[in-house]
């Protein structure tokens, strides 16, 4: 009998010391990869609302950019004029006023806005595909007169100050011009 107990216990001490391979390998689960969630889409943008109306998304395959000038007494007789192109190619965008602003739309890709005057101010931008962007005309000190410059802006700043504004409106300039000539 003693031989039976220490036989079992020397089969027992040889079976733990065994590596885990030569063991009798659990049943192992098999899972199938379960793909991950695609992250939701952002939310759009609340639309900003204006003295004028509303400023929603940008068209489908299209960017748009606010240009806009707060209403301050600096520089309060002056325009500030926001070109595209050069030479013939030349676009007028925007003729802003104090407390105007306005909703230009354009393709993607790279563009130069500027302001002339004393001096030219220039904003190189690369525009995406269905972004909104924002763009303060501002009028600062000169030698002569005021100067217009242009600078990028961010939605919470123009939201903070568009109850105010009100959108430029072409037709109004060209009576005005008519008017004085």
């Amino acid at each position: 009998m003693r031989i039976f107990v220490g036989s079992a216990l020397l089969l027992a001490s040889i079976a733990c010391a065994m590596p885990a391979s030569a063991q009798e390998a659990a049943p192992t689960v098999e899972t199938a990869a379960i793909p991950a969630a695609a992250p939701a889409p952002p939310a759009p943008a609340p639309a900003i609302i204006t003295k004028s109306g509303t400023i929603g998304e940008a068209p489908t395959g299209k960017a748009q950019i606010v240009f806009w000038r707060p209403g301050s007494l600096m520089g309060m007789a002056l325009g500030c004029t926001v070109r595209e192109g050069e030479g013939a190619d030349e676009v007028e965008v925007a003729r802003l006023g104090a407390g105007k602003y306005w909703v230009h739309t354009a393709e993607p890709g790279k563009h130069v806005y500027y302001t002339t005057g004393e001096a030219t101010d220039r904003l190189n931008m690369e525009l995406e595909d269905g972004e909104t962007y924002f763009v303060r005309c501002s009028i600062g000190m000169g030698i002569m007169s005021g100067r217009a410059q242009v600078s990028p802006s961010d939605r919470a700043t123009f939201s903070g100050r568009a109850k105010k504004m009100k959108l430029w409106d072409k037709k109004d300039e060209k009576e005005k011009a008519a008017k004085t000539s």
